[in-house]
């Protein structure tokens, strides 16, 4: 019973005459190739566009920083802080505001701790990623006291945070929020 299956099934495909070869029609291959080109047309405008990698990995860098602000708060027992300019595309670590600012040093590469974007560079986040905006209860200065608690912070005077922090970057049309929770000052990014 399965000799005859495979001998009818056999003897059901078609078979090139001798010296013959098989061969793909002219419409078969256009056809593939106008698939092939829908499919490229959708899909390498994605491939080409990081905006949301680059935003994410900046928002990574900032967010690393605000950890390492608050954490050296925590050890140093005293108030750090970090102001955004995002009319100056950058953001400095501090260790003390009074009497004079002081600028910590940046931990690698020992430079003062002034974070820039849109330039390369030891310091510079990315040539793609804006500092859009940053805002604790209206403030662009967060202070970690130390216990890690964080404050806004204006011309000497800390206040207790009255909701989420938020610092914003966008690269192209994408845009990621790094929070800082107010009581807890846990540090997030969206």
């Amino acid at each position: 019973m399965f000799r005859q299956f495979t001998a009818h099934f056999r003897d059901a495909i078609p078979r090139p005459r001798r010296g013959a070869r098989w061969a793909f029609t002219f419409t078969e291959v256009l056809v593939v190739v106008v698939i092939l080109g829908i499919a490229s047309a959708l899909v390498l405008p994605q491939v080409g566009s990081h905006d949301d990698l680059n935003a994410a990995a900046a928002a990574r860098t900032v967010m690393a920083d605000l950890l390492y602000a608050q954490n050296r708060a925590i050890a140093t027992q005293t108030m750090h802080y970090v102001t955004f300019n995002p009319t100056g595309q950058e953001y400095t670590l501090y260790s003390s505001m009074s009497p004079t600012p002081a600028v910590l040093q940046h931990p690698i590469n020992l430079n003062n701790y002034v974070m820039t974007f849109g330039q390369t560079g030891p310091n510079n986040i990315s040539q793609t990623v804006a500092l859009t905006s940053a805002s604790f209860n209206g403030q662009s200065t967060v202070a970690f006291d130390e216990t890690g608690v964080p404050y806004s912070y204006n011309s000497g005077t800390a206040t207790p945070l009255s909701g989420t922090g938020a610092v914003v970057l966008t690269s192209g049309s994408y845009s990621v929020t790094i929070s800082v929770a107010q009581d807890t000052g846990e540090i997030t990014v969206n």
